[in-house]
């Protein structure tokens, strides 16, 4: 390899650290945007779980 080559390599890795940076800044900035309520969630979430336990003792009950 002749030794202009590896600046190449090197330019490539300095302009993939800043598009990564970039994409990093710009979701960060994104999710700070869409704040929800921690209590809409943690009632999403207790209502994903009742279904869940709903679904298992249907199963128990039905004899499989």
């Amino acid at each position: 390899m002749a030794e202009g080559s590896d600046v190449n390599y090197w330019n490539l890795v300095i302009i993939g650290i800043f598009i990564v940076g970039a994409i990093m800044l710009w979701a960060i900035v994104r999710n700070k945007k869409d704040k929800v309520d921690p209590n809409i969630t943690e009632r999403g979430t207790r209502e994903v779980y009742e279904e869940e336990q709903r679904m298992h003792q249907n199963d128990r009950n039905s004899g499989l």
